[in-house]
C-alpha cells in the first residue's frame, strides 16, 4: 500500500494519514474489482525477447511444404464442423497454411513507425539478414533484433473458432471471412488497465483470401462489436485492431508479410488517453539459394502482441 508522505503533527494529523490510506485502499479495491470482475486474467510469463532462437530445425522448400501440408490438414480438422461448403473450406484451410512457412533464410529492408506515449523510436529503413543461428542482424553493425522483426508472421493451427466461421463477403478476385478469436493479448505498449479490458472482450478476425492463387491476401483482427470499439466502467477502447498483409515472393518461395500494422486508441479514467501504432514495413526480401527456412522448436509464439 501506497504511504501518504504528507506527515502532521498531533492526532489531527494521524487522523488524516489514517483517512487517506483508507480512501486509496477502497479505490484500489474499486479499480481491481471492476477490471477483472470474475473473469480469469491470463498468467503466462512474457517471452524473453532476445534476438536469437535456442533451438530451431533447418527445412529445405520440400521440408516445409510437408509442414504447410501437415497444417492444411489441420486447419481442415477444425473447419470439419462449420456451416460452409466444401469449396470455402478448402479456401480457408489453403489460405491459412500459407500464412507460416517458418522463417527464411534472407535479407530484408525493414522500417518502423511507431507513435504513442510508450511506444519504441521509429527506425528508419535499414538492410537486415536472418543468420542460420536464427539472430537477426542489422547489415554494416552488430545490431540485432528479434526475428519476431522478419517478414513472417506465426499464426497457430487454432487461434481462431473456424467451425464458427463464415463468409462476409465474395467476388471474382477475393472472398473474405470472418472466425471469433481468442487472442492472448500481452500488448506492453498499453497501461494494464486497458489491457485487462481487451483481455475480457470478445474478437473477430478477417481473413481475406486470393480465391485463384488459394493464398492469403490480408488478416484483420479486430473487436467483435457493430462499432469495432469496448466500454468498461473505467476504461474506453475506441480502437483496436491488428493487421498483416501478404504477397508472394519468387525469391523466397513463400507468402511473405510484407506490412504490419498494430493500432490500439481509447481513455482511461486513471491514466487518461492512450495511444499505440505501429507500422512495420518489409520491403526487398530476397533468400539466400537453395531456400531454406528455420523452424523454432517452441511453436507458440505470441500472435498479437508481439506484432
Amino acid at each position: 500500500m501506497r504511504r501518504c508522505v504528507e506527515i502532521r503533527e498531533g492526532t489531527q494529523g494521524l487522523l488524516v494519514v489514517q483517512m487517506d490510506s483508507i480512501k486509496h485502499c477502497f479505490t484500489c479495491l474499486l479499480v481491481g474489482l471492476v477490471l477483472n470482475g470474475n473473469c480469469e486474467v491470463s498468467k503466462d510469463p512474457v517471452s524473453t525477447l532476445d534476438s536469437s532462437i535456442s533451438s530451431t530445425t533447418t527445412f529445405t522448400v520440400a521440408e516445409i511444404q510437408q509442414y504447410r501440408d501437415d497444417r492444411y490438414h489441420m486447419f481442415q480438422e477444425s473447419l470439419s464442423e462449420a456451416q460452409l461448403s466444401e469449396e470455402h473450406r478448402d479456401l480457408i484451410a489453403s489460405a491459412l497454411s500459407k500464412t507460416y512457412t517458418g522463417i527464411p533464410l534472407c535479407s530484408f529492408t525493414f522500417a518502423l513507425d511507431a507513435r504513442g506515449d510508450k511506444a519504441l523510436p521509429s527506425e528508419e529503413e535499414a538492410v537486415w539478414i536472418v543468420t542460420e543461428s536464427g539472430v537477426t542482424e542489422q547489415a554494416g553493425n552488430e545490431d540485432q533484433r528479434h526475428y519476431r522483426d522478419s517478414p513472417i508472421s506465426y499464426v497457430p493451427n487454432n487461434p481462431f473458432d473456424l467451425a464458427q466461421g463464415s463468409v462476409v463477403s465474395e467476388s471474382k478476385s477475393l472472398v473474405k471471412f470472418r472466425f471469433p478469436l481468442t487472442p492472448r493479448l500481452i500488448a506492453p505498449n498499453l497501461h494494464s488497465d486497458a489491457v485487462r479490458v481487451l483481455r475480457k472482450v470478445d474478437w473477430v478476425a478477417d481473413l481475406t483470401v486470393d480465391p485463384e492463387q488459394q493464398a492469403p491476401i490480408s488478416l484483420l483482427l479486430t473487436l467483435a462489436s457493430d462499432d469495432g470499439r469496448a466500454q468498461a466502467p473505467l476504461v474506453n477502447i475506441d480502437v483496436a485492431r491488428v493487421e498483416f498483409l501478404y504477397k508472394y515472393n519468387d525469391s523466397c518461395q513463400f507468402y511473405e508479410v510484407f506490412s504490419k500494422m498494430r493500432l490500439f486508441k481509447g481513455s482511461s479514467l486513471f491514466s487518461g488517453d492512450f495511444l499505440d501504432k505501429t507500422i512495420k514495413t518489409f520491403t526487398n526480401v530476397e533468400c539466400e539459394q537453395p531456400v531454406a527456412f528455420l523452424l523454432p522448436e517452441k511453436k507458440e509464439l505470441e500472435f498479437i502482441e508481439r506484432y
